[in-house]
């Protein structure tokens, strides 16, 4: 990428993070020596950069890990926007690597984009269908994170930013009906502060023909 591109990104990590310096944000997550592979998609309106979704792969133990990040200026968010690029990218990995045992995860500040997710992939960890449970997939993925005290599993992350969320939005959230953002407050009360949750995905056969049956 060139300068004016990671400019163009910088915008849009401040426009979508409280708490973070744009120039963290990107060495964090763009520039982090961890990665064997990264994958970015951007998203452009009339020319101009919107939105972006980046795919960084790494290994744990025997394990590799896909770990995502994506922003969007506000008026350009829409749930799962990014849902079929990262998952056709991670299982494009596994077509290529079958032998290998494969995570998907995100840390997600937005009860949204939790939403979003798990309402189209069959298996995730946590979720209202299977609240506790897979608590060595988050003790070594997550061995940095804390406990949810609904969950009783080490599923939240302390992240140091915070989505810029109106007053009316984080009312919404918490007054929500749907079984999906209803479950994300109650797992992670705190996501206006900061607190992300830790959401574990295997990358499997299985859950490639449960996911396209759902």
């Amino acid at each position: 990428m060139n300068d004016a591109q990671i400019n163009e990104l910088k915008l849009i990590f401040a426009s979508c993070f409280k708490g973070i310096s744009s120039d963290d944000y990107y060495q964090k997550y763009f520039a982090d020596a961890k990665s064997f592979k990264r994958t970015l998609r951007c998203y452009y309106f009339d020319g101009k950069l919107v939105g972006y979704c980046l795919l960084t792969f790494e290994h744990s133990n025997k394990k590799v890990l896909i770990r995502a990040s994506a922003g969007f200026y506000p008026e350009f968010r829409k749930g799962g926007n990014t849902l079929s690029f990262s998952i056709s990218q991670a299982f494009k990995y596994w077509l290529t690597h079958p032998w290998q045992q494969i995570f998907y995860a995100d840390t997600m500040l937005s009860p949204a984009m939790y939403r979003a997710i798990v309402k189209r992939v069959a298996i995730s960890y946590p979720s209202n269908q299977s609240v506790a449970g897979q608590q060595m997939l988050f003790d070594e993925f997550n061995g940095s994170g804390f406990e949810s005290a609904y969950t009783k599993t080490k599923c939240l992350v302390e992240t140091g930013r915070s989505s810029n969320y109106s007053a009316q939005e984080l009312a919404s959230f918490l007054a929500s009906n749907k079984p999906e953002i209803a479950f994300y407050c109650k797992a992670n009360p705190d996501f206006a502060s900061g607190v992300a949750l830790f959401v574990v995905m295997p990358v499997t056969l299985k859950q490639l023909v449960l996911t396209l049956f759902k």
